[in-house]
């Protein structure tokens, strides 16, 4: 492991910790200016550092292959100064009561969460880096629902801290990533919900599903989990209007398998449908999702993709013959 530089994660943390203070005592407008100004920083180091900026067109040539690369990197800044605001509003988290819904932020599909929370079985929720992610999970926590949230550890350990002590002042509780497992089945079995991101790429705990076009190794964990415990399954993803300065949390209906008989099979279906709707969403807001990330870092195998086929057929075959309950 690399050493880290002390010196540097000290100021980073000082920086980030004094910043965020500010942005809890300043008026909204100034925070989401200063959002704005974060996000043209980051768009003037992309610009630096070309290595960033190249995988950010590569992937963005994915769902607009024939554009010319002046209107992906219009696109990308757009991209620079909506995490630049998401940053902010990260930081005013605490500031979230329920009074403040009013105008700020509504739902599409609470019905669902509601219904799939009522059966006492847990729920888990598959997020990704899209829109106002945070503000998602933080509305429920705040209304009373037990969410936790799974991350993975950040390396300056002062930050992480700081970032989770954050989340926490809304209701949410933190899982980290690194040994989750265990932890996850307990608090569904508990009733509780649990909430992780599924558009990474993901070398473990992955099967290769299409997301724009292209296989992209997809985490299959809010489906295994689902499975082993009997949780409900939902995508929930959190668009943000900057007209309005509002956010609409769009959660679907619980996402099932038709059963199968071969467990791969089934976590494939559900893993699949939860990257149709991601897909979707990036599709109607491109600007509002994580397009920095080498999300298509490997590629299957012909080993891999003949099984692949192999399980493809059997789910085809399986809902041709109408066995099993239908897909959400």
């Amino acid at each position: 492991m690399k050493k880290r530089n002390k010196i540097a994660d000290k100021t980073a943390f000082a920086v980030i910790k004094g910043l965020g203070v500010l942005m809890l005592m300043a008026p909204r407008n100034v925070a989401l200016a200063t959002g704005s100004a974060l996000g043209a920083i980051v768009w003037m180091f992309l610009r630096i550092e070309r290595k960033r900026l190249k995988i950010a067109i590569g992937n963005l040539q994915n769902l607009y292959p024939s554009a010319p690369e002046t209107e992906l990197r219009q696109i990308i800044k757009r991209v620079c100064r909506h995490f630049g605001r998401l940053l902010t509003d990260c930081a005013r988290l605490p500031l979230l009561k329920r009074a403040s819904f009013e105008g700020r932020i509504k739902f599409e599909g609470l019905d669902h969460f509601i219904k799939a929370y009522s059966r006492g079985r847990g729920v888990v929720i598959a997020t990704a880096h899209f829109g106002h992610f945070e503000v998602g999970l933080a509305a429920l926590a705040v209304m009373g629902y037990p969410i936790w949230y799974i991350l993975r550890t950040v390396d300056i350990l002062e930050l992480d801290k700081f970032f989770d002590d954050t989340r926490r002042k809304t209701g949410m509780g933190i899982i980290k990533k690194e040994n989750a497992a265990r932890e996850i089945i307990r608090k569904l079995r508990a009733g509780d919900v649990v909430a992780l991101h599924i558009d990474q790429h993901s070398s473990g705990n992955s099967m290769f599903i299409p997301f724009l076009g292209k296989w992209a190794a997809t985490i299959t964990t809010p489906a295994v989990m689902g499975m082993r415990t009997g949780a409900p399954v939902l995508s929930m993803l959190c668009f943000r209007d900057d007209d309005t300065d509002s956010f609409t949390i769009r959660i679907s209906p619980e996402i099932k398998a038709v059963p199968t008989e071969d467990m791969l099979a089934d976590v494939r279906q559900i893993t699949r449908r939860l990257n149709e709707i991601l897909e979707k969403a990036v599709r109607e807001a491109p600007e509002q999702w994580f397009w920095l990330h080498n999300r298509w870092k490997s590629e299957p195998t012909a080993v891999e993709l003949e099984h692949m086929a192999k399980l493809d057929d059997l789910i085809r075959k399986t809902s041709e013959s109408g066995q099993g309950a239908d897909a959400a």
